[in-house]
């Protein structure tokens, strides 16, 4: 295995441009670590990361916010932990929602990332939104 340690931080201000920018640095991650495309724990987390990266872009921007959301992936020893922040209206009941009926078009995101990831995080810190995803690699 590659290092045990990796940091990427960037400010996304578009969905498209955004979720591009979060595979791409786990990308980064799985090249630092010499970790395979194969890599299930790896693919895992980039799954959920995609879930709640589109939820945050396009809910965690205000009409007529330029305030970007800030995003962090860090790999500490065998742990990846992904941060994003954002100025969007607070989250409510986010963690506790169960998977919706298969019928259902919304709410998958949270309930799916949920489950693929050792801890999902949410806090209200005044005006910002704080997710924390984590998963041991």
């Amino acid at each position: 295995m590659g290092s045990n340690r990796f940091e990427f931080r960037a400010s996304l201000s578009n969905l498209e441009e955004g979720l591009d920018v979060l595979h791409r640095s786990v990308e980064r991650l799985r090249r630092a670590t010499g970790r395979g495309a194969d890599d299930r724990p790896l693919m895992l987390f980039e799954t959920a990361l995609g879930e709640i990266g589109s939820n945050v872009l396009t809910h965690g921007r205000p009409a007529g916010s330029s305030r970007p959301v800030e995003y962090a992936l860090r790999l500490d020893g065998a742990t990846v932990v992904a941060s994003l922040s954002d100025s969007g209206p607070p989250v409510h009941e986010h963690l506790s929602r169960e998977m919706p009926v298969p019928e259902s078009e919304d709410g998958r995101g949270l309930a799916m990332a949920r489950s693929l990831l050792d801890d999902l995080g949410y806090e209200r810190d005044g005006n910002v939104n704080r997710w924390r995803l984590v998963k041991r690699l």
